[in-house]
């Protein structure tokens, strides 16, 4: 081999090996293993290189989150789509709905939402996913964040003199007294309009509820009708005190040994609550600007 066909050679390999290193620079770069690399840096150009060729990318401001923290979410979309929202969600480590927002996307291509780890619905450790998606459906991405720490309880949201109950994802504080046991748990269930509170008992005794129309109601051609309470699956006594345009009190008596009090209206509260109307309307509004942007349609086009 002469060396004009050895020079060669070379610079072909040389240029191969070039090429081989910069995606595997993308690929890896890691902002804690170069802190103090600078935007000349080759490890950041690469990495803006790889961004630039992605439709959108997401990201939070941190990795580790406790149950008193914001959340950032940010991210960058290649090309501005006019009048094209990105819908951003939060999937719980047991797959529940955590959080959703609708953003706009800034002159500079960039987006941001933010969370709270002290809503009731971020109230599990573990593994989070965020979604994100702008305009149509193949233009998404995703990250995750990890939730830890202690657990706040729902008791901790009410002052004292107020039950927590759990319903439609979000907690209500229900005035209360009770004598002769205390409320162990409380919820409320939109499947059986109903109000459940679970008791152990000292002694024969009473509770006394000021219960929220918005929680629990019963109502028959616009006007209250009656309750139903039940202790232990049995119909038990009880008396309805008060009543105005946003609360409804009862008294109930229960004797010694009791672990549960339903109380039976016509309307509980949803058990998805208004996150899931934003998110639903939410999702309708996305699809029906990529429909007419897009123009789908149901048959087929030849």
């Amino acid at each position: 081999m002469n060396s004009y066909a050895l020079s060669a050679l070379i610079a072909i390999m040389a240029a191969a090996g070039t090429l081989a290193i910069v995606p595997t620079y993308a690929s890896s770069f890691d902002e804690e293993a170069c802190p103090d690399c600078g935007t000349d840096d080759i490890y950041v150009k690469a990495k803006l290189a790889a961004q630039n060729d992605l439709p959108i990318t997401v990201e939070t401001d941190k990795r580790i989150y406790d149950h008193a923290s914001e959340i950032t979410v940010s991210g960058t979309v290649a090309n501005m789509r006019e009048g094209f929202p990105i819908t951003v969600t939060v999937i719980g480590p047991q797959g529940n709905l955590a959080g959703a927002h609708q953003v706009e996307v800034s002159e500079d291509n960039t987006f941001e939402a933010m969370f709270s780890t002290a809503s009731a619905l971020f109230n599990t450790n573990g593994i989070y996913t965020v979604r994100v998606q702008y305009g149509p459906q193949e233009i998404n991405d995703k990250t995750t964040f990890e939730i830890v720490g202690d657990v706040p309880t729902e008791e901790s949201a009410c002052g004292d003199g107020e039950l927590a109950v759990k319903g439609g994802g979000e907690v209500f504080c229900v005035p209360y007294e009770i004598d002769g046991a205390v409320v162990t748990g409380a919820s409320a269930s939109s499947a059986k309009q109903s109000l459940v509170l679970k008791v152990e008992t000292e002694s024969d005794g009473s509770i006394r509820l000021a219960i929220p129309r918005n929680v629990l109601d019963a109502t028959e051609d616009g006007s209250d009708v009656d309750f139903i309470v039940l202790v232990d699956d049995e119909e038990a006594d009880f008396e309805e005190t008060d009543s105005d345009d946003s609360t409804r009190t009862v008294e109930i008596t229960f004797p010694e040994g009791a672990s549960q009090i339903e109380i039976i209206g016509t309307y509980a509260v949803p058990e998805f609550g208004t996150m899931a109307a934003i998110i639903l309307a939410a999702a309708i509004v996305s699809i029906i600007a990529v429909s007419a942007r897009t123009r789908l349609s149901i048959s087929p086009r030849y």
